[in-house]
Parts: C-alpha cells; sequence; structure tokens
C-alpha cells in the first residue's frame, strides 16, 4: 500500500510539473531551484521509509528518519483579469511592505501651508557668515538657520553672549549620532556658554534648539567627511539700540550729579555770601584802575570780570566802620550795594568812577576809583 501511495504522489507530481509547463500563461513556471529539487528527489528512500513504518508498533513513537518534505510550486489557476502588474509581483516576492501600501497623508489647511512655506523660507535663506576674530565665523543673530558644519574625529564650538546662560537642555533631532556638550570660558560677567558639537559619522543632517535667558537659538548642523567649522559666533543688532540707551542714561546720571554738585556748591557760596565768578571772568579779567586819596582806605587791588567789580583790601582788621561806595554817573553821585566776602568787596555791576567814603563833614576821608577805559553803558562791557 506505501508504495502505490508513493507512486501515486509521483505521479501527481510529475503530472502537476506537466500541468505547469501547459499553462504557463495562467500560473508561474518552476523556478531552477524547485526543478533542481525535484530531480534530485529521493524516491526509493522514501519507499524504504515507508515500508519500515509498516513494521513499527502503532503505539510506538517512530525512531527512523522521517521522510524529507518535496518542495513544489503551488498549483494555481489565475485569471487574467485579476493577475497582478509586474511591479506588484515583484513586490510581492520578499517585500515586507503590503501590497498597495501608502504612507499616511495629513491633509494642510490654507494656513497651515502658509506657515510651512514661511517657515522653509527662513530654514533655506541665506544667512552670510562672515569671519571674526579668533577664527570664529560669525552670523547675524535672527537672519536665517545659522548653519554648523563638523567632521567626524572633531569637535565643534557653537559661542552664546558673553553673560548668556542656558535655562534647559538643547533639544536635537538625532540624539543618537550627534553629542552636544556645554562649557563654560571666562568668568565673571563675561563668562560664556559653549556647545560642543560632534558628529558619529559623516553625512548626517539635523536641528539643535538651544534655549537661554536671553533668546532663542536654531542651528541646522550637517557632518561633512573632512570640512568643518571650528568656532561659531553671533552679531547681536538687537542689542545695539539698548546698548546707546544705556550710555546715553550713564551720561545723564552723570550730568545730573554735576549739576547736584554744582547746585550745592552754589548754596554753600550763596549762605557764605561768595559771588560765583562769571563762565568766561577769566577771558574778561580787567585790573587797569586809579586810585586816588587816603592810603589808610585805598584797596590793595581792583578789578571786575565784566560782571563784578571786586575791591581786595588787605586782611588786617584795618575798618573800624566799613567805607560807603558811590557810583558817580553823570555828575551825580548815588549810592549802590556791594557786599562784604572778608577781606574782599563784591559790587554787582561795573562803574566808570566810584568814590569810597568814610566819616562825615569835615572828618570825612575819600578814596576815589577811576576806570582807566570806559565800559559801555550800563550793560557793564568794555569798549
Amino acid at each position: 500500500m506505501k508504495w502505490l501511495a508513493v507512486m501515486t504522489m509521483a505521479t501527481q507530481i510529475a503530472s502537476a510539473a506537466v500541468g505547469v509547463a501547459a499553462s504557463a500563461q495562467t500560473a508561474p513556471a518552476l523556478t531552477p531551484q524547485q526543478k533542481r529539487e525535484l530531480s534530485t528527489y529521493d524516491f526509493k528512500g522514501a519507499e524504504a521509509a515507508l515500508k519500515a513504518q509498516d513494521n513499527q508498533p502503532a503505539s510506538k513513537p517512530s525512531l527512523l528518519t522521517p521522510i524529507s518534505p518535496l518542495k513544489v510550486p503551488p498549483i494555481t489557476s489565475r485569471s487574467p483579469v485579476t493577475e497582478p502588474s509586474r511591479t506588484n509581483t515583484k513586490m510581492d516576492k520578499g517585500s515586507e511592505v503590503p501590497l498597495n501600501w501608502r504612507p499616511p497623508h495629513a491633509e494642510l489647511n490654507a494656513a497651515a501651508v502658509s506657515a510651512a512655506d514661511a517657515s522653509h523660507q527662513w530654514e533655506t535663506g541665506v544667512a552670510t557668515p562672515t569671519p571674526g576674530a579668533d577664527g570664529r565665523v560669525v552670523y547675524i543673530f535672527g537672519q536665517g538657520m545659522p548653519v554648523m558644519v563638523c567632521a567626524p574625529l572633531r569637535v565643534c564650538a557653537i559661542e552664546l553672549q558673553a553673560g548668556e546662560h542656558l535655562q534647559n537642555q538643547p533639544q536635537i533631532g538625532d540624539s543618537r549620532r550627534w553629542e552636544i556638550t556645554p562649557v563654560l570660558s571666562g568668568s565673571g560677567l563675561e563668562e560664556t556658554p559653549l556647545l560642543i558639537v560632534k558628529p558619529i559619522e559623516p553625512g548626517l543632517e539635523t536641528d539643535l534648539i538651544v534655549p537661554t535667558d536671553r533668546r532663542t537659538y536654531v542651528f541646522r548642523l550637517i557632518s561633512d567627511p573632512a570640512r568643518f567649522v571650528s568656532r561659531l559666533a553671533f552679531q547681536y543688532p538687537g542689542d545695539d539700540g539698548a546698548k546707546w540707551a544705556a550710555f546715553q542714561a550713564r551720561q545723564d546720571a552723570a550730568k545730573r550729579d554735576a549739576e547736584a554738585v554744582a547746585e550745592q556748591a552754589r548754596e554753600k557760596d550763596k549762605r557764605a555770601g561768595v559771588v560765583p565768578m562769571a563762565e568766561n571772568a577769566l577771558d574778561n579779567l580787567y585790573f587797569d584802575y586809579k586810585l586816588d586819596g587816603d592810603a589808610a582806605y585805598r584797596p590793595e587791588r581792583v578789578f571786575d570780570d565784566g560782571a563784578h567789580t571786586y575791591l581786595i583790601y588787605p586782611n588786617d582788621g584795618r575798618f573800624r566802620e566799613l567805607p560807603t561806595l558811590l557810583i558817580v554817573s553823570n555828575g551825580k553821585s548815588e549810592l549802590v550795594n556791594f557786599r562784604v566776602d572778608g577781606s574782599r568787596y563784591i559790587v554787582d555791576r561795573l562803574f566808570d568812577k566810584a568814590i569810597l567814603v568814610v566819616g562825615v563833614g569835615k572828618k570825612q576821608t575819600r578814596v576815589t576809583i577811576t576806570r582807566a577805559t570806559p565800559y559801555s553803558g550800563s550793560t557793564g562791557k568794555r569798549n
């Protein structure tokens, strides 16, 4: 019976092979590997194994070598209408992607498309770097996405602004093949944060976001087999206005402090009876005055600064009675106010002629003061 079964199987296999050849247009042909397996199949060994199995009790498991299965293609009939195309047939041989699979797709509305286009323009825009000090490549912050190019077996540094502090850990799109290490340079107010960038292999591209207490940086990272940027830094045009405002504020504060000090000095002089000299007093000093009269009452010096007239006496306490000052104008004498500051008489005007008078009647003593160059009227300016 077993021999008959084997022969029947062989007959079916041969018929199947003939059927395959006859229906080449509706079923796939045998592959070269399948033909080799069919031609080398051990039919006699299979027959002997079947006979040996007949002699074994049904209750005991067989310890003999099992019959190896025969690998033949399935015999299927396909309708010409449902036969797949060549492309789908190729995908069906060994491809893990299901037939007719398509990646998921999210529909974008007009606002989303506009936002994506605007972001793409900023990311792909040309942010032109310039050479800086100490090998830096300098970008202007905010003008496009800066690009850091680094190479394997190299370390590249991204330099932030002095005094800036990282708020959180930098976020990178590919953390497995890129290494980002923060370090510090300098100290105090000049402490500068640096990010050391190192790719694991060439041909990589990703992005990096760095949040700080002043701004947020967005970088594009590219790994090249040989080319690299050692140091990348920034210019911050947005800070220029703040710098000028701070500079102007310091100037205004210094001016206010100077004015406050000057006002305090004026108040002190006012309380002490000191009359301040005019700003251009040194340029307008005039000493050419003629003195006549009692030598005991003559001033040592008489001069003016273009606005005030000063009569300087020796500090010897000679006066028991202060002289009275009279101004002679158009042949008439008139009293004029003056202040005494120690040994100085200060008159708040200029004059061509004045008389110092001490006493009354026959005991009256006079000293005449005459200006060599007359001044021009009541303005106190010299001709």
